[in-house]
């Protein structure tokens, strides 16, 4: 072993950047730290990995070891071109004529993945990209929740007149609503099989529009206060699907989810909440029902 050392000594004076390392009968060597088990490190040495026993290390060398193991591996950085927009906040851009929020974690992971959230918003005559972001979306993103389900959000803008007098998501915003999905899937760390399209009033429309066009994109979805006729059905057989209404809604007539759900009755994956009261305003008390999110993140994972 002292043969060994003396020569791993020798080969490493050639490191410049190493550390030194004392072995337990006080020689002296230069090298850098790879990784540990519980009775061996290895060091690269001359760029060359070379394991040895924890026991042939200094009593300071070994508690070096040890804290090393126990730290948390760094983040893998995301790159790409939507990297500038991973900063822990919602960050606002511009895909083709769709402006749209996002927000991930600052310290998104890239050597990991992430579900992905289409929010959509509901009918509104706003043009400013960053003022969709409702209330409700920002329920994803409060600290102990995003902890529990981290995730990247996007929530485009449904810009005029398609937002206020056109077809909302029906029509060209829900299009390029699509398309941006399909390029952050190219480029953000996402789990492309827990894919989730989530929207209130003309949002939930759009929910149910989308996923009936895009069955292969979307593994779960969530209409508020607005969906489509039950001849979408067979859809919802295929994506899971959760409907909430109010019975006094008077924007959009809780009839169209109560036929929707009939339709789907007997399908297990899908779900249907009726609120007594709350009228059109209840996004803000559904999003708040812990129970959806595990519901929603819980779609699409694989055993």
């Amino acid at each position: 072993m002292k043969r060994l050392l003396i020569g791993i000594f020798l080969a490493s004076i050639l490191s410049t950047h190493a550390r030194e390392w004392t072995s337990s009968d006080g020689r002296k060597l230069q090298a850098d730290f790879v990784s540990a088990t519980a009775t061996h490190v290895t060091l690269k040495i001359a760029g060359k990995d070379t394991p040895l026993p924890l026991s042939r290390l200094s009593a300071a060398d070994q508690a070096f070891v040890k804290e090393q193991a126990t730290k948390p591996v760094a983040a893998k950085k995301v790159e790409g071109p939507f990297a500038p927009l991973i900063k822990g906040d919602w960050a606002l851009s511009q895909h083709k004529d769709l402006p749209f929020a996002l927000y991930a974690a600052a310290d998104l992971d890239a050597s990991k993945t992430y579900p992905l959230i289409l929010a959509l918003h509901g009918k509104s005559q706003n043009n400013e990209n960053g003022l969709q972001v409702g209330g409700w979306m920002k329920s994803f993103v409060k600290e102990e929740r995003y902890n529990k389900n981290p995730c990247i959000i996007a929530a485009p803008l449904c810009y005029q007149p398609y937002g206020g007098t056109g077809g909302g998501w029906s029509d060209k915003p829900g299009t390029e609503a699509v398309s941006l999905v399909k390029e952050l899937l190219k480029s953000l760390p996402i789990d492309k099989s827990r894919v989730y399209c989530v929207g209130y009033s003309m949002g939930g429309f759009g929910t149910c529009h989308l996923i009936n066009s895009e069955l292969r994109l979307f593994a779960a979805g969530v209409a508020v206060a607005g969906c489509t006729g039950p001849d979408t059905a067979g859809t919802f057989k295929k994506v899971p699907l959760w409907l909430f209404h109010a019975a006094d809604d008077a924007v959009v007539d809780v009839k169209y989810s109560r036929d929707l759900a009939e339709a789907l009755k007997r399908d297990k994956e899908c779900s249907y909440t009726e609120y007594p009261t709350g009228g059109h305003g209840i996004v803000g008390k559904v999003f708040e029902e812990d129970t959806l999110h595990e519901w929603l993140f819980a779609k699409g994972v694989k055993p």
